[in-house]
């Protein structure tokens, strides 16, 4: 009896100490005017790799369709491009039968022609009331399925983009199906939903082929811009009566925060304009003690694979009253403010080889040189036998590279590879000179 309790505690140590447990998660940014000069701008002023960089297009062509073209060359192709498309104003019905098909097909060809890798959301926060694809659960699946669909017919796979599932931390349906931005909502929590008859996000899933990823947005309110009720990140999307977090669980997909922010203002008494802007200007540490109940949110929770922070303020610093708009920016240079505890969280949750999204993505980062690349997995070993050849038999950078553009013709490792195509060979040889 002792021995097979000997043998199941050392398994239970050598479980554990094989099994990932920090940086589990990948972590990334939203722009804060939605260019790509201010992600730049954050990466060489805090000296910051940021692995996931997030966009949201209402959308705006052709402006869409140029920065496309431009992310790969000016932020690089080794990140995971987190972008949100929102079919203007159409109803989930008229998605369905095509009325947006020309946008979504020009994206989906842009994401080909410059090799991407996307997260894409599409659709967001359907189980709320405010946008015209939400309160109406088959219209919403069968919408999605036609925007998977399209997204095959232009040649993607689960290579270039992973389709995710976005819905609100809470389910506020619009009354009688009518949503709008001016709706009455139904707070249809779990013990209500059958006496209501009121939709949850359950009820929008439109299957596991179309889903890759699970999401959640949510925000911590206080005063930044009315009487808003404060949390914890666990307190917010687990809270009683709702229990987002574990009805996410129960689909066996990766988990992904698309949105999440804070404000940094909160007192006990009622709103008050001018305390919400003194606390706002004095004081750092509420924004960041939250800041920190994220980072250990994110580390305990390992069924999450990722989070974007939304460093948005578009008050400037509680300067303007935005319908539904806080203070959540944490790298700001309109208002100057820099939150550090951000850098915590960042360095958390850094690139990890066996981070979910880098598996489902079917990608490895790989260093060589002092150089870090994400590459597909299975070139992964002929890069380094490549790599390891070139550097052991060839001597100088010119002649190393003159030596892999010569490969190409005479490919030496072809016949130790010859599952491999001509063109994954030469996609191989232009992945190892990356790393020269």
């Amino acid at each position: 009896m002792k021995i097979k309790i000997w043998i199941l505690l050392i398994f239970c140590v050598f479980t554990f100490f094989l099994s990932p447990r920090a940086s589990a998660y990948l972590f990334g940014i939203k722009s804060f005017d939605n260019s790509i000069e201010n992600i730049q701008r954050i990466e060489k002023e805090y000296k910051l790799d940021i692995p996931i960089v997030s966009f949201i297009f209402d959308p705006r062509w052709p402006h869409v369709e140029n920065m496309m073209n431009k992310l790969n060359k000016e932020l690089g192709e080794d990140k995971i491009y987190h972008i949100s498309i929102s079919p203007d104003m159409f109803t989930a019905a008229q998605v369905s039968a095509g009325k947006f098909d020309k946008q979504y097909t020009q994206f989906f060809q842009d994401v080909k022609k410059n090799n991407l890798r996307v997260i894409f959301r599409t659709m967001h926060e359907m189980n709320g009331g405010r946008y015209p694809r939400s309160s109406n659960p088959k219209d919403f699946q069968e919408a999605r399925i036609h925007v998977r669909n399209l997204s095959r017919t232009e040649g993607l796979d689960q290579n270039n983009i992973l389709f995710d599932m976005s819905v609100n931390a809470w389910d506020l349906p619009a009354k009688w199906a009518k949503p709008s931005q001016t709706a009455t909502f139904l707070h249809c929590q779990q013990n209500v939903k059958a006496k209501l008859k009121c939709p949850t996000f359950e009820d929008y899933y439109p299957g596991d082929k179309y889903v890759d990823l699970m999401w959640v947005t949510f925000y911590n309110r206080g005063k930044g811009n009315s009487n808003r009720r404060r949390g914890t990140p666990d307190q917010i999307v687990n809270a009683a009566g709702r229990k987002t977090l574990d009805r996410l669980k129960k689909f066996n997909k990766p988990i992904f925060v698309d949105e999440v922010g804070t404000t940094a203002v909160n007192y006990t008494w009622a709103y008050n304009f001018n305390k919400s802007l003194e606390v706002y200007t004095n004081n750092s540490d509420l924004k960041n003690t939250w800041l920190l109940q994220l980072k250990d949110f994110l580390l305990r929770e390992t069924r999450i694979a990722g989070a974007i922070y939304f460093n948005v303020d578009l008050t400037n610093g509680l300067k303007h009253r935005t319908l539904g708009e806080l203070d959540r920016s944490v790298i700001d240079f309109q208002s100057n403010k820099f939150y550090d505890k951000i850098l915590d969280i960042y360095t958390a949750g850094k690139p990890n080889p066996s981070n979910a999204l880098y598996y489902l993505f079917n990608i490895k980062p790989v260093t060589l040189n002092n150089k870090t690349f994400l590459i597909k997995s299975e070139y992964v070993k002929p890069i380094k036998d490549l790599y390891t050849f070139t550097t052991t038999y060839v001597s100088g950078l010119t002649g190393q590279l003159d030596f892999l553009d010569k490969t190409k013709k005479n490919w030496s490792l072809s016949k130790k590879y010859k599952r491999f195509s001509s063109s994954d060979l030469d996609a191989i040889v232009d992945a190892t000179k990356k790393f020269f």
